[in-house]
Protein backbone atom coordinates (compact mmCIF):
# COMPACT_ATOMS: atom_id res chain seq x y z
CA UNK A 1 0.00 0.00 0.00
CA UNK A 2 1.01 3.23 -1.04
CA UNK A 3 1.33 6.24 2.08
CA UNK A 4 -1.99 7.78 0.01
CA UNK A 5 -3.71 4.28 1.02
CA UNK A 6 -2.03 3.70 4.60
CA UNK A 7 -4.08 7.28 5.67
CA UNK A 8 -7.12 6.29 3.77
CA UNK A 9 -7.16 3.21 5.81
CA UNK A 10 -6.15 4.60 9.04
CA UNK A 11 -8.70 7.55 8.72
CA UNK A 12 -11.95 5.10 7.85
CA UNK A 13 -10.15 2.96 10.71
CA UNK A 14 -10.83 5.89 13.32
CA UNK A 15 -14.14 7.28 11.81
CA UNK A 16 -15.52 3.31 12.06
CA UNK A 17 -14.53 3.08 15.98
CA UNK A 18 -15.97 6.22 16.56
CA UNK A 19 -19.34 5.01 14.81
CA UNK A 20 -19.71 2.24 16.96
CA UNK A 21 -18.47 3.48 20.42
CA UNK A 22 -21.22 6.09 19.44
CA UNK A 23 -23.77 3.61 18.48
CA UNK A 24 -22.87 1.50 21.91
CA UNK A 25 -22.79 4.36 24.27
CA UNK A 26 -26.37 4.64 25.04
CA UNK A 27 -27.08 0.69 26.07
CA UNK A 28 -23.80 1.06 28.10
CA UNK A 29 -25.52 3.48 29.68
CA UNK A 30 -29.02 2.51 29.87
CA UNK A 31 -29.86 1.99 33.61
CA UNK A 32 -28.05 5.50 34.60
CA UNK A 33 -30.03 7.19 32.38
CA UNK A 34 -33.39 5.29 33.59
CA UNK A 35 -32.45 6.16 37.04
CA UNK A 36 -31.89 9.93 35.88
CA UNK A 37 -34.96 10.67 33.96
CA UNK A 38 -37.26 7.87 36.37
CA UNK A 39 -38.25 6.01 33.45
CA UNK A 40 -38.69 2.48 32.80
CA UNK A 41 -36.92 0.07 31.30
CA UNK A 42 -39.80 -0.45 28.51
CA UNK A 43 -39.24 3.47 27.40
CA UNK A 44 -35.66 3.07 27.43
CA UNK A 45 -35.85 0.39 25.02
CA UNK A 46 -38.21 1.98 22.67
CA UNK A 47 -35.46 5.02 22.57
CA UNK A 48 -32.84 2.37 21.70
CA UNK A 49 -35.04 0.99 18.70
CA UNK A 50 -35.50 4.68 17.59
CA UNK A 51 -31.98 5.13 17.60
CA UNK A 52 -31.63 1.47 15.74
CA UNK A 53 -34.21 1.88 13.26
CA UNK A 54 -33.00 5.83 12.53
CA UNK A 55 -29.15 4.13 12.02
CA UNK A 56 -30.51 2.07 9.72
CA UNK A 57 -32.95 3.58 7.63
CA UNK A 58 -30.57 6.40 6.56
CA UNK A 59 -27.76 4.23 5.34
CA UNK A 60 -30.00 4.02 1.88
CA UNK A 61 -30.35 8.23 1.13
CA UNK A 62 -26.71 7.91 1.89
CA UNK A 63 -25.96 5.59 -0.48
CA UNK A 64 -27.09 7.84 -3.25
CA UNK A 65 -25.50 10.55 -1.43
CA UNK A 66 -21.81 8.92 -1.55
CA UNK A 67 -22.42 8.30 -5.41
CA UNK A 68 -24.18 12.05 -6.57
CA UNK A 69 -21.44 14.03 -4.13
CA UNK A 70 -18.72 11.59 -3.26
CA UNK A 71 -17.48 10.02 -0.07
CA UNK A 72 -15.72 12.59 1.26
CA UNK A 73 -18.52 14.94 1.59
CA UNK A 74 -20.80 12.30 3.12
CA UNK A 75 -18.21 11.45 5.20
CA UNK A 76 -17.87 15.34 6.69
CA UNK A 77 -21.55 15.85 6.99
CA UNK A 78 -21.87 12.42 9.06
CA UNK A 79 -19.62 13.51 11.81
CA UNK A 80 -20.53 17.08 11.87
CA UNK A 81 -23.74 16.04 12.34
CA UNK A 82 -22.72 13.64 14.80
CA UNK A 83 -20.95 15.80 16.98
CA UNK A 84 -23.36 17.91 17.45
CA UNK A 85 -26.29 15.46 18.10
CA UNK A 86 -23.90 14.09 20.16
CA UNK A 87 -23.84 17.88 22.34
CA UNK A 88 -27.58 17.05 22.02
CA UNK A 89 -27.83 13.93 23.51
CA UNK A 90 -25.45 14.93 26.82
CA UNK A 91 -28.23 18.14 27.03
CA UNK A 92 -31.48 16.18 26.93
CA UNK A 93 -33.62 17.58 29.90
CA UNK A 94 -36.00 14.62 29.56
CA UNK A 95 -37.01 11.46 27.61
CA UNK A 96 -38.35 13.23 24.34
CA UNK A 97 -35.77 15.86 23.87
CA UNK A 98 -33.35 12.69 24.09
CA UNK A 99 -35.26 10.81 22.07
CA UNK A 100 -34.99 13.53 19.00
CA UNK A 101 -31.22 13.59 19.80
CA UNK A 102 -30.86 9.61 19.77
CA UNK A 103 -33.07 9.57 16.52
CA UNK A 104 -30.68 12.79 14.86
CA UNK A 105 -27.54 10.88 16.22
CA UNK A 106 -28.79 7.58 13.92
CA UNK A 107 -29.21 9.32 11.00
CA UNK A 108 -25.74 11.15 11.42
CA UNK A 109 -24.42 7.86 12.00
CA UNK A 110 -26.03 5.80 9.58
CA UNK A 111 -24.22 8.17 6.80
CA UNK A 112 -21.19 6.07 7.33
CA UNK A 113 -21.17 2.88 6.11
CA UNK A 114 -22.18 3.79 2.37
CA UNK A 115 -19.48 6.57 2.38
CA UNK A 116 -16.35 4.69 4.40
CA UNK A 117 -16.79 1.06 2.57
CA UNK A 118 -17.47 2.81 -1.26
CA UNK A 119 -14.30 4.45 -0.48
CA UNK A 120 -12.32 1.53 0.83
CA UNK A 121 -13.52 -0.41 -2.12
CA UNK A 122 -12.77 2.23 -5.20
CA UNK A 123 -9.52 3.21 -3.58
CA UNK A 124 -7.45 0.65 -2.41
CA UNK A 125 -5.65 -1.35 -4.58
CA UNK A 126 -6.15 -4.45 -1.57
CA UNK A 127 -8.81 -4.04 -1.10
CA UNK A 128 -9.41 -7.31 1.38
CA UNK A 129 -6.86 -6.64 3.70
CA UNK A 130 -8.61 -2.91 4.22
CA UNK A 131 -11.60 -3.98 4.82
CA UNK A 132 -10.59 -6.28 7.62
CA UNK A 133 -8.48 -3.75 9.27
CA UNK A 134 -11.65 -1.63 8.79
CA UNK A 135 -13.69 -4.22 10.36
CA UNK A 136 -11.03 -4.81 13.59
CA UNK A 137 -11.30 -1.19 14.17
CA UNK A 138 -15.31 -1.52 14.32
CA UNK A 139 -14.85 -4.30 16.83
CA UNK A 140 -12.68 -2.15 18.64
CA UNK A 141 -14.83 0.54 19.00
CA UNK A 142 -17.52 -1.57 19.99
CA UNK A 143 -15.38 -3.59 22.68
CA UNK A 144 -14.49 -0.40 24.23
CA UNK A 145 -17.49 1.56 24.08
CA UNK A 146 -18.41 0.12 27.90
CA UNK A 147 -15.74 0.97 29.16
CA UNK A 148 -15.30 4.66 28.24
CA UNK A 149 -18.99 5.50 28.58
CA UNK A 150 -19.01 3.91 32.32
CA UNK A 151 -15.90 5.09 33.23
CA UNK A 152 -16.87 8.63 32.43
CA UNK A 153 -20.23 8.43 33.58
CA UNK A 154 -18.52 7.22 37.12
CA UNK A 155 -16.00 10.00 37.39
CA UNK A 156 -18.07 12.86 35.82
CA UNK A 157 -21.86 11.68 35.02
CA UNK A 158 -23.56 9.67 31.69
CA UNK A 159 -23.53 13.62 29.68
CA UNK A 160 -20.02 13.34 29.41
CA UNK A 161 -19.52 10.83 27.56
CA UNK A 162 -21.44 12.21 24.93
CA UNK A 163 -19.88 15.53 25.37
CA UNK A 164 -16.46 13.70 24.70
CA UNK A 165 -17.33 11.44 21.85
CA UNK A 166 -18.74 14.73 20.42
CA UNK A 167 -15.38 16.31 20.21
CA UNK A 168 -13.92 13.08 18.54
CA UNK A 169 -16.25 13.12 15.84
CA UNK A 170 -15.81 17.27 15.44
CA UNK A 171 -12.22 16.09 14.86
CA UNK A 172 -12.50 13.46 12.25
CA UNK A 173 -14.76 16.33 10.36
CA UNK A 174 -12.28 18.25 10.23
CA UNK A 175 -9.63 15.68 9.49
CA UNK A 176 -11.70 14.53 6.19
CA UNK A 177 -11.75 18.46 5.15
CA UNK A 178 -8.10 18.77 5.35
CA UNK A 179 -6.49 15.36 4.96
CA UNK A 180 -4.81 14.23 1.50
CA UNK A 181 -6.58 11.02 0.66
CA UNK A 182 -6.03 9.17 -2.72
CA UNK A 183 -9.13 11.06 -4.06
CA UNK A 184 -9.56 13.36 -7.04
CA UNK A 185 -11.87 16.40 -6.13
CA UNK A 186 -14.80 14.74 -5.05
CA UNK A 187 -14.94 11.42 -6.98
CA UNK A 188 -13.18 8.36 -5.81
CA UNK A 189 -10.53 7.57 -8.05
CA UNK A 190 -10.40 3.79 -8.65
CA UNK A 191 -7.08 2.49 -8.17
CA UNK A 192 -8.13 -1.20 -8.35
CA UNK A 193 -6.01 -3.24 -11.08
CA UNK A 194 -4.22 -6.86 -11.39
CA UNK A 195 -6.11 -8.07 -7.81
CA UNK A 196 -10.02 -7.52 -8.65
CA UNK A 197 -12.20 -10.34 -10.43
CA UNK A 198 -12.15 -10.82 -13.96
CA UNK A 199 -15.72 -9.71 -13.92
CA UNK A 200 -14.35 -6.05 -13.17
CA UNK A 201 -11.67 -6.39 -16.30
CA UNK A 202 -11.95 -6.25 -20.13
CA UNK A 203 -15.36 -5.26 -20.82
CA UNK A 204 -16.82 -4.26 -17.48
CA UNK A 205 -19.41 -6.32 -15.78
CA UNK A 206 -22.50 -8.00 -17.15
CA UNK A 207 -24.64 -5.70 -14.54
CA UNK A 208 -27.84 -8.36 -16.19
CA UNK A 209 -26.21 -11.23 -14.89
CA UNK A 210 -24.80 -9.73 -11.65
CA UNK A 211 -28.25 -8.69 -10.38
CA UNK A 212 -29.55 -11.90 -9.22
CA UNK A 213 -26.80 -13.00 -7.12
CA UNK A 214 -26.49 -9.41 -5.58
CA UNK A 215 -30.30 -9.87 -4.54
CA UNK A 216 -29.21 -12.70 -2.65
CA UNK A 217 -26.31 -11.31 -0.93
CA UNK A 218 -29.16 -8.50 0.01
CA UNK A 219 -30.83 -11.57 1.58
CA UNK A 220 -28.32 -12.72 3.25
CA UNK A 221 -27.12 -9.11 5.03
CA UNK A 222 -31.09 -9.20 6.43
CA UNK A 223 -30.85 -12.54 7.81
CA UNK A 224 -26.63 -11.96 9.36
CA UNK A 225 -27.67 -9.18 10.62
CA UNK A 226 -30.43 -10.44 12.43
CA UNK A 227 -28.35 -12.39 14.02
CA UNK A 228 -25.73 -9.81 15.03
CA UNK A 229 -28.66 -7.77 16.64
CA UNK A 230 -30.03 -10.43 18.71
CA UNK A 231 -26.64 -12.09 19.74
CA UNK A 232 -24.94 -8.55 20.41
CA UNK A 233 -28.05 -7.89 22.75
CA UNK A 234 -28.32 -10.88 24.64
CA UNK A 235 -25.16 -12.02 24.86
CA UNK A 236 -24.26 -10.26 27.73
CA UNK A 237 -27.05 -11.63 29.80
CA UNK A 238 -26.38 -15.24 28.04
CA UNK A 239 -23.08 -15.04 29.53
CA UNK A 240 -24.02 -13.89 32.99
CA UNK A 241 -27.09 -16.65 33.11
CA UNK A 242 -24.79 -19.18 32.36
CA UNK A 243 -21.25 -18.33 33.39
CA UNK A 244 -20.64 -15.64 35.98
CA UNK A 245 -23.47 -13.20 37.20
CA UNK A 246 -20.62 -10.63 37.89
CA UNK A 247 -18.38 -11.00 35.10
CA UNK A 248 -20.66 -12.02 32.23
CA UNK A 249 -20.41 -7.82 30.60
CA UNK A 250 -16.07 -8.73 30.68
CA UNK A 251 -16.41 -12.13 29.09
CA UNK A 252 -18.88 -10.03 26.03
CA UNK A 253 -16.02 -7.68 25.53
CA UNK A 254 -13.11 -10.57 25.53
CA UNK A 255 -15.88 -12.11 22.66
CA UNK A 256 -16.01 -8.70 20.61
CA UNK A 257 -12.21 -8.69 20.90
CA UNK A 258 -12.31 -11.89 19.10
CA UNK A 259 -14.22 -10.86 16.36
CA UNK A 260 -11.53 -8.18 15.10
CA UNK A 261 -9.43 -10.80 15.15
CA UNK A 262 -12.16 -12.22 12.88
CA UNK A 263 -11.90 -9.63 10.71
CA UNK A 264 -8.60 -9.35 9.87
CA UNK A 265 -8.45 -12.72 9.03
CA UNK A 266 -11.27 -12.65 6.77
CA UNK A 267 -10.02 -9.70 5.28
CA UNK A 268 -6.71 -11.68 4.80
CA UNK A 269 -8.65 -14.61 3.25
CA UNK A 270 -10.25 -12.70 0.53
CA UNK A 271 -7.16 -11.70 -1.20
CA UNK A 272 -6.21 -14.87 -1.87
CA UNK A 273 -9.54 -17.01 -2.10
CA UNK A 274 -12.70 -16.44 -4.53
CA UNK A 275 -15.57 -14.79 -1.91
CA UNK A 276 -17.84 -16.88 -3.25
CA UNK A 277 -16.37 -19.83 -2.28
CA UNK A 278 -15.34 -18.57 1.33
CA UNK A 279 -18.46 -17.21 2.59
CA UNK A 280 -19.81 -20.26 2.88
CA UNK A 281 -16.98 -22.22 3.90
CA UNK A 282 -17.08 -19.87 7.11
CA UNK A 283 -20.53 -20.20 7.63
CA UNK A 284 -20.77 -23.76 8.20
CA UNK A 285 -18.17 -23.26 10.70
CA UNK A 286 -19.96 -20.51 12.38
CA UNK A 287 -23.31 -22.52 13.09
CA UNK A 288 -22.02 -25.61 15.22
CA UNK A 289 -20.29 -22.99 17.39
CA UNK A 290 -23.33 -20.71 18.73
CA UNK A 291 -25.41 -23.99 18.36
CA UNK A 292 -22.73 -25.09 20.88
CA UNK A 293 -22.63 -21.45 22.61
CA UNK A 294 -26.65 -21.95 23.18
CA UNK A 295 -26.59 -25.40 24.53
CA UNK A 296 -23.31 -24.84 26.97
CA UNK A 297 -22.40 -23.31 29.98
CA UNK A 298 -18.73 -22.30 32.28
CA UNK A 299 -15.77 -21.93 30.69
CA UNK A 300 -16.85 -24.36 27.27
CA UNK A 301 -19.41 -21.19 27.04
CA UNK A 302 -17.01 -18.73 26.55
CA UNK A 303 -14.69 -20.71 24.68
CA UNK A 304 -17.70 -21.39 21.66
CA UNK A 305 -18.94 -17.48 22.02
CA UNK A 306 -15.68 -16.56 20.97
CA UNK A 307 -15.28 -19.18 18.29
CA UNK A 308 -19.03 -18.05 17.19
CA UNK A 309 -18.17 -14.20 17.24
CA UNK A 310 -14.78 -15.00 15.99
CA UNK A 311 -16.52 -16.64 13.01
CA UNK A 312 -19.25 -14.55 12.52
CA UNK A 313 -17.05 -11.40 11.79
CA UNK A 314 -14.33 -13.31 9.72
CA UNK A 315 -17.39 -13.21 7.20
CA UNK A 316 -18.02 -9.38 7.48
CA UNK A 317 -14.98 -8.35 4.90
CA UNK A 318 -16.05 -11.29 2.70
CA UNK A 319 -19.53 -9.75 2.08
CA UNK A 320 -18.64 -6.30 2.11
CA UNK A 321 -16.09 -7.61 -1.27
CA UNK A 322 -19.35 -9.18 -2.80
CA UNK A 323 -21.05 -5.91 -2.38
CA UNK A 324 -18.27 -4.53 -4.63
CA UNK A 325 -17.93 -6.69 -6.73
CA UNK A 326 -21.62 -7.05 -7.85
CA UNK A 327 -22.60 -3.49 -7.91
CA UNK A 328 -23.75 -2.08 -10.93
CA UNK A 329 -21.40 0.69 -12.68
CA UNK A 330 -21.61 4.13 -10.60
CA UNK A 331 -23.48 2.58 -7.84
CA UNK A 332 -20.81 1.30 -5.20
CA UNK A 333 -22.33 3.88 -2.42
CA UNK A 334 -26.18 3.21 -2.83
CA UNK A 335 -25.59 -0.24 -2.94
CA UNK A 336 -23.57 -0.44 0.11
CA UNK A 337 -26.56 1.96 1.24
CA UNK A 338 -28.82 -0.77 0.34
CA UNK A 339 -26.90 -3.60 2.16
CA UNK A 340 -26.40 -1.52 5.44
CA UNK A 341 -30.40 -1.09 5.25
CA UNK A 342 -30.76 -4.49 4.95
CA UNK A 343 -28.51 -5.50 7.59
CA UNK A 344 -28.65 -2.71 10.64
CA UNK A 345 -32.19 -1.60 9.91
CA UNK A 346 -34.32 -4.92 8.82
CA UNK A 347 -31.88 -6.66 10.40
CA UNK A 348 -32.53 -4.62 13.87
CA UNK A 349 -36.00 -7.14 14.03
CA UNK A 350 -33.41 -9.69 15.47
CA UNK A 351 -33.48 -8.02 19.21
CA UNK A 352 -37.10 -8.12 19.27
CA UNK A 353 -37.20 -11.83 17.53
CA UNK A 354 -34.86 -13.15 20.14
CA UNK A 355 -35.89 -10.77 23.10
CA UNK A 356 -39.49 -12.84 22.84
CA UNK A 357 -37.69 -16.08 23.21
CA UNK A 358 -36.27 -14.34 25.98
CA UNK A 359 -38.99 -13.96 27.46
CA UNK A 360 -40.90 -16.61 26.88
CA UNK A 361 -38.02 -19.50 27.99
CA UNK A 362 -34.68 -17.77 27.93
CA UNK A 363 -31.42 -16.84 26.68
CA UNK A 364 -30.91 -20.60 25.31
CA UNK A 365 -34.13 -20.53 23.39
CA UNK A 366 -33.37 -17.41 21.52
CA UNK A 367 -30.05 -18.15 20.66
CA UNK A 368 -31.00 -21.80 19.19
CA UNK A 369 -33.43 -19.50 16.92
CA UNK A 370 -30.67 -17.32 16.04
CA UNK A 371 -28.77 -20.25 14.75
CA UNK A 372 -31.52 -21.14 12.48
CA UNK A 373 -31.69 -17.69 10.83
CA UNK A 374 -27.82 -18.29 10.68
CA UNK A 375 -28.08 -21.32 8.78
CA UNK A 376 -30.39 -19.71 6.30
CA UNK A 377 -27.67 -17.13 5.73
CA UNK A 378 -24.92 -20.45 4.95
CA UNK A 379 -27.71 -21.95 2.36
CA UNK A 380 -27.60 -18.55 0.99
CA UNK A 381 -23.98 -17.64 0.47
CA UNK A 382 -24.25 -21.71 -0.88
CA UNK A 383 -26.60 -20.17 -3.65
CA UNK A 384 -24.30 -17.60 -4.03
CA UNK A 385 -21.38 -19.88 -4.85
CA UNK A 386 -23.08 -22.11 -7.21
CA UNK A 387 -24.06 -19.46 -9.71
CA UNK A 388 -20.78 -18.00 -9.62
CA UNK A 389 -19.27 -21.65 -10.81
CA UNK A 390 -22.23 -21.50 -13.40
CA UNK A 391 -21.07 -18.25 -14.61
CA UNK A 392 -17.33 -19.35 -14.72
CA UNK A 393 -18.15 -22.69 -16.54
CA UNK A 394 -19.83 -20.52 -18.92
CA UNK A 395 -17.68 -17.63 -19.00
CA UNK A 396 -15.16 -20.77 -19.99
CA UNK A 397 -17.49 -22.48 -22.81
CA UNK A 398 -17.46 -19.00 -24.72
CA UNK A 399 -14.14 -18.43 -24.77
CA UNK A 400 -13.19 -22.20 -25.77
CA UNK A 401 -15.94 -21.52 -28.55
CA UNK A 402 -14.24 -18.45 -29.33
CA UNK A 403 -10.82 -20.05 -29.71
CA UNK A 404 -12.09 -22.33 -31.93
CA UNK A 405 -13.59 -20.17 -34.44
CA UNK A 406 -11.82 -20.09 -38.06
Amino acid sequence: MNPAERRLIGYTAAAHATVHLLELTYPALLTRIEADFGIRAVISGALATVFGWAFGSSAIPAGFLVDRLGSRRVLIYAFAGAAALSVLVGLAPNEWALAVGLAGLGLSLGLYHPAGLSLIAQAVNQRGLALGFHGVAGNVGQALAPAIAVGLAVAINWRASFFFLAAVAAVLALAMATTRLPIRGEVEVPVLTESAPERQRAQGRASNQLMAPLLVVYAAFVLSGTVYRGAITFLPEHLEEFVNKELGGAFATVALLTGAVGQLLGGTLSQRVKLERLAPAIGLLAVPALIAAALLSGAPLVLLASIFIFLYFANQPVFNGLIADYAPEGAVGRSYGISFFASFGLGSMGGIIAGAFVQRWDTRAAFLVLSAFLAVTVALSVVLWVMAERRRSRSTRLENATEGLP
